[in-house]
């Protein structure tokens, strides 16, 4: 009777016929009140694992997520399928925040998504208890993680609200987390004796490849022109974005970039061109992709090496969710391998420049020793490192080092939206309307164009007012700034800033990250990444499928036998076994030693000379080996 219900509700809200691999058995564990851990690759459906349940359910889920961009964009999935659902984070106005608990305690919300550092707030603690949770999902609950890739001291805190919701069952999920991360989300979220659930790691439709070359670009544009169809390039800087989209659209590839330094409505017109098919190539930084579900990606290409084999898996990742074939491929050279190195130091400044760091935040936001508990500010990481003459990679990474002693933390860049509520009941704002017969027109406009003003903030576009009006739009935001004045409405103006919050009283400079040993043990966590993403990259002896599932403590017995190493070694006529054999040989006999190709050749007597010929031309197409003058071979 459970089954066929969530799946009637899967297909009523969702329209989907069938629920994907694991699904099914996480709700169910969810539903007979178990904590429940789940490891669902990217793109695997983790969203549909706890808002079923909870829509069968009686009551609110609770739905905690670091990522603001990403709540705002469930929340809006939900709305369109006509479930309510509402979030609270950084920049919303009080009484916005305050209504919005209070639609949650009287059970007018399905979902309500916070941010971690939401549950420490006296404000959450005071409303608690009031309401009606059904279940806790905890998303990226790597985050938890000394030994994860993205570390958020606040998701320690998670555990604590259980006092309020004892029998409440917690289900935390991830894409991606080694054997120590999942020991440690166990551990510090206290689940209780929590079912498992683990979808393989391996992507048997998604083709690995790792190419070396110098002239990436060339490379990228071969490879573009190879594969067709709809594809992302990820690269390091903002600037190489525009520069990387500009050399393929002069190479006719239509192409666009997308970072976080754009304008909101910039980067949403160019995200949307994406995903409609009108750009078929966006090379963007990190920031594009989180959230984003379009299923016939056919090839992702890194023109740099990510900092963790997470990261790049997750990302990678975003290729083939249709389960068609599809390109993973990274670009490196030497150059890479240096630039892994010089992250070491960039991403772990001196002490004394951090604290420097969080004395100058504390002077831009004018905020006294003593003082700045809760209290939250526009942030522009740009103007601030320009104002205090800071490098803004180093600055950065100072500031994440701030944010993980818990002093403050910054959102990332999202617009917010403008939002009215309307304070007044419906006849107090008809007199208002009498008396003040100038504000008629965009009272009525307001009514006529948008729902549920007396009851909650409702988003508006002061742009389409405008229109509507014939008038400018900064006419319309003058006309609601005086009627918010004037004590009809609450007018909350768009943001598109990111949000710096104050998480205690600002501290004097040599009270700042006292201890060495936690900045020691993120610089080995941070080592054995490194290690980890360069082993993947630079090793050409082992298939890349192989490689990636190793270090998520997984197995597959064979090799996939379409990575790059896999079809290098079917090109020489040797299987993949052999070939890697051959090469381990090859390399023992040259690494002390340089050798002709007439010397391997009467020592390999076994090996046929086409076979030999083809493993060496691989392994030099690698830059494994070289040839000097004499026709020496030798290791690089």
């Amino acid at each position: 009777m459970v089954i066929e219900a969530i799946r009637k509700i899967l297909k009523d809200y969702w329209g989907y016929d069938h629920f994907r691999a694991l699904q099914e058995e996480i709700i169910l564990s969810v539903l007979t009140g178990n904590d429940t851990l789940a490891l669902l690759p990217t793109g695997g459906g983790k969203s549909i694992c706890f808002q079923v349940p909870a829509m069968y359910k009686d009551g609110l889920c609770l739905v905690i997520t670091p990522l603001i961009a990403l709540m705002k964009d469930q929340v809006e999935n939900l709305k369109k399928r006509k479930i309510q659902a509402s979030a609270i984070f950084s920049g919303m106005n009080p009484g916005e925040i305050e209504r919005t608990f209070d639609f949650a305690a009287y059970g007018k919300l399905k979902f309500l998504y916070v941010s971690p550092e939401r549950l420490q707030t006296s404000l959450f603690e005071a409303r608690a208890q009031s309401l009606p949770i059904n279940m806790i999902a905890i998303d990226e609950a790597h985050c938890i993680s000394e030994w994860g890739y993205d570390f958020r001291p606040s998701y320690l805190k998670i555990a604590d609200i259980r006092k309020f919701y004892p029998k409440v069952p917690f289900l935390a999920l991830t894409a991606s987390a080694t054997k120590e991360v999942r020991a440690d989300i166990i551990s510090k979220l206290r689940l209780n004796k929590p079912n498992y659930f683990q979808k393989s790691f391996e992507r048997e439709n998604l083709i690995y490849g790792v190419v070396f070359d110098e002239a990436k670009y060339n490379k990228l544009k071969e490879i573009s022109s190879r594969v067709h169809g709809c594809g992302i390039v990820y690269v390091r800087t903002r600037k190489q974005a525009k520069e990387v989209s500009d050399f393929l659209n002069m190479n006719k590839i239509n192409s666009d970039f997308y970072h976080a330094g754009l304008e909101q409505e910039e980067r949403n017109k160019k995200q949307d061109a994406w995903k409609s098919g009108k750009t078929r190539i966006i090379v963007a930084t990190n920031a594009f992709g989180m959230g984003i579900d379009k299923p016939n990606v056919r090839l992702v290409v890194h023109m740099h090496l990510p900092d963790s084999l997470e990261a790049y898996y997750q990302e990678a990742g975003r290729a083939g969710r249709d389960l068609q074939k599809s390109f993973a491929i990274a670009i490196i050279n030497k150059l890479d391998k240096q630039e892994l190195e010089k992250r070491m130091e960039t991403n772990f400044p001196e002490r004394s420049y951090i604290q420097t760091v969080y004395q100058a935040i504390g002077n831009y936001c004018q905020i006294p020793i003593g003082s700045g508990l809760s209290m939250e500010f526009d942030f522009n990481l740009a103007d601030f490192c320009s104002s205090c003459n800071f490098d803004m990679v180093k600055a950065y990474n100072a500031i994440r080092f701030i944010e993980k002693e818990e002093l403050l933390y910054i959102t990332e860049q999202g617009f917010l939206p403008a939002r009215l509520f309307i304070t007044v009941n419906y006849h107090e704002l008809y007199d208002f309307q009498l008396q003040n017969p100038d504000f008629e027109p965009i009272i009525k406009t307001l009514l006529r164009s948008y729902e549920g003003l007396f009851d909650v903030y409702v988003r508006i576009h002061e742009n389409d007012l405008a229109r509507q009006l014939g008038i400018e739009s900064d006419k319309v935001i003058n006309k609601l700034k005086q009627m918010d004045k004037k004590g009809v409405c609450h007018y909350l103006p768009a943001k598109n800033k990111p949000q710096l919050v104050f998480l205690c009283n600002r501290l004097p400079k040599d009270h700042v990250m006292g201890n060495l040993s936690t900045i020691n043990k993120r610089k080995e966590v941070f080592r054995k990444k490194m290690d980890a993403i360069s082993e993947y990259a630079y090793n050409f002896k082992k298939c890349r499928s192989i490689t990636l599932l190793e270090y998520f403590s997984e197995t597959l017995p064979k090799n996939c036998g379409h990575c790059d190493f896999c079809l290098k070694a079917g090109n020489s006529g040797l299987s993949s076994a052999e070939f890697e054999q051959l090469y381990h040989r090859i390399k023992e006999m040259i690494d002390t030693k340089s050798h002709t190709f007439d010397n391997l050749k009467d020592e390999l007597t076994d090996i046929r000379q086409d076979k030999l010929i083809a493993a060496l031309k691989w392994m030099k197409e690698q830059t494994i080996i070289s040839e000097d003058e004499h026709h020496h071979i030798y290791l690089n």
